[in-house]
């Protein structure tokens, strides 16, 4: 004898809610201040602040002795006015994968620079600009650094265009944001992986003993090797 089993309803899948679009105004105030004076070349005043924020001077004059309190900001001791301190960079820099990557580089850069006797560069994707977190700097007098902390248009760099792209593990190519420039940038780790950076040199192409990319991009090479085996990753 057969029985027949219960017809049942397949269930739905559940969705995953939208996060609560809760209004926290006090926060959101404090984090308007940083991004301002993160943006800013130049240090600003309590009317400055208020003026590019559209807000009175009242209202964000707490915020701000509490950010300085809490040593996000400073103020510049001639002009009294405020820009950011150092306490953001180092809570960046304790993020664990970043703060991993930073510590397996630092030795494979100074090779780098000991050998071709030029600055090298680490930079990385974050908020859609290409962002220089780690650099090493060449010992003679006259050499070309990238500014830890700088900001670029991925599409105009080359270690950018590397990243950008999902082939690929080297490249070559003459700077477009700096003329007589020249780039070399190897991939370290991989596209959509925890650990995603572009290994710089760039060189200045007039030097008497400058580079050739070839030369430059094995050394490159050999340095994202060892990172990678420091890391424990596979390109």
């Amino acid at each position: 004898m057969v029985k027949h089993q219960p017809m049942t309803t397949p269930k739905k899948s559940a969705r995953i809610p939208a996060p609560p679009s809760y209004s926290v105004p006090a926060l959101e105030k404090g984090l308007d201040i940083l991004e301002t004076l993160a943006a800013s070349p130049t240090p600003l005043s309590l009317v400055e602040l208020a003026r590019d924020l559209d807000r009175g001077t009242a209202e964000i004059f707490r915020m701000l002795v509490c950010l300085e309190r809490r040593s996000y900001l400073q103020r510049d001791a001639v002009s009294g006015k405020y820009l950011p301190s150092l306490r953001l960079f180092e809570l960046a820099h304790s993020h664990t994968p970043l703060k991993t990557l930073l510590d397996a580089a630092r030795d494979p850069m100074k090779a780098v620079t000991a050998q071709l006797g030029e600055s090298c560069h680490l930079s990385l994707l974050e908020r859609g600009a290409l962002l220089v977190v780690a650099r090493e700097d060449s010992p003679e007098t006259v050499r070309l650094t990238i500014e830890v902390g700088g900001r670029f248009d991925p599409a105009k760099t080359a270690s950018g265009r590397l990243l950008l792209s999902s082939t690929g593990r080297t490249i070559t190519a003459r700077d477009e944001t700096l003329e007589g420039v020249d780039d070399a940038v190897v991939r370290i780790g991989s596209p959509g992986s925890v650990v995603h950076a572009a290994l710089a040199v760039s060189w200045l192409r007039s030097r008497r003993a400058a580079r050739k990319p070839a030369a430059v991009l094995t050394v490159l090479k050999s340095a994202a090797a060892v990172i990678h085996e420091t890391l424990g990753i596979q390109p």
